[in-house]
């Protein structure tokens, strides 16, 4: 049965509710929806035949000169992290993020994530958000969110997600042709999201002077196929793909 919202819904509420909602539209745009990747790609093909066809050819320029900024740690935008709509997209559930260890900032880290749930909320709002305070809790770490290569390719949608926004991180262990790691949907933004692959996940936990967390949501779509409410059901069999990389620079 459906059930319908209240008509007078306090203004709080419906504020929270909106932002829950954009964050979705993001979120979903590598379906078959009327959603963000495909608005974006709508516009850069649709100002080449308008008066305007020089910005998306600058931007092909810029595209091509960045190509490889996604594998390359991203591209930080702290502004948009600090952006107030996260916080009414936090209270919505609510999300909150729990300190029960100290991170030393000299050292790099390496988190999994789990379970993924529909969309990987809670990595999205305590990673790629300033609104659960994560700077404050842990101050010196910078926060990576990995996600799917395929986000990279939309024109302007790519940077957006780089500069802070979240979508679903992969989940890294599936082993594809030439010993790499298959990112699988998992759970949208700190630098912002970096593609899912070994050598981004090389370069930012190499990095010297310490002070990195790369977070990846481990069971990926088949975890999110599982999500039920009340219970837990997590896929983490076949997945050690984290497991060498945290070696590897541990």
């Amino acid at each position: 049965m459906v059930e319908f919202a209240p008509l007078f819904v306090p203004w709080e509420r419906r504020l929270q509710t909106l932002a829950t909602v954009q964050w979705v539209f993001s979120a979903f745009s590598c379906l078959l929806l009327p959603s963000s990747a495909q608005i974006c790609t709508a516009i850069f093909v649709g100002l080449l035949f308008t008066r305007f066809w020089f910005i998306s050819i600058l931007y092909t320029f810029w595209w091509y000169l960045e190509r490889d900024r996604p594998r390359r740690g991203g591209r930080r935008l702290d502004s948009i992290r600090h952006w107030h709509i996260w916080k009414y997209m936090r209270d919505y559930f609510p999300v909150l993020l729990v300190k029960t260890a100290e991170l030393d900032p000299s050292r790099n880290y390496l988190a999994g994530f789990h379970p993924h749930g529909i969309l990987a909320t809670g990595a999205l709002t305590n990673l790629c958000t300033e609104s659960t305070g994560f700077s404050s809790l842990f101050p010196g770490i910078r926060p990576n969110l990995m996600t799917l290569n395929l986000f990279f390719r939309v024109p302007f949608f790519r940077d957006y997600i780089m500069s802070g926004v979240s979508l679903p991180t992969p989940g890294w262990g599936k082993r594809r042709a030439g010993g790499m790691e298959e990112g699988l949907w998992g759970g949208s933004l700190s630098p912002g999201l970096v593609s899912a692959d070994k050598e981004s996940g090389d370069h930012i936990l190499s990095r010297e002077g310490g002070g990195n967390l790369l977070g990846i949501v481990i069971g990926g779509v088949r975890e999110a196929e599982n999500t039920r409410p009340g219970s837990y059901k997590l896929v983490l069999r076949n997945r050690k793909g984290f497991v060498r990389l945290a070696l590897r620079h541990g």
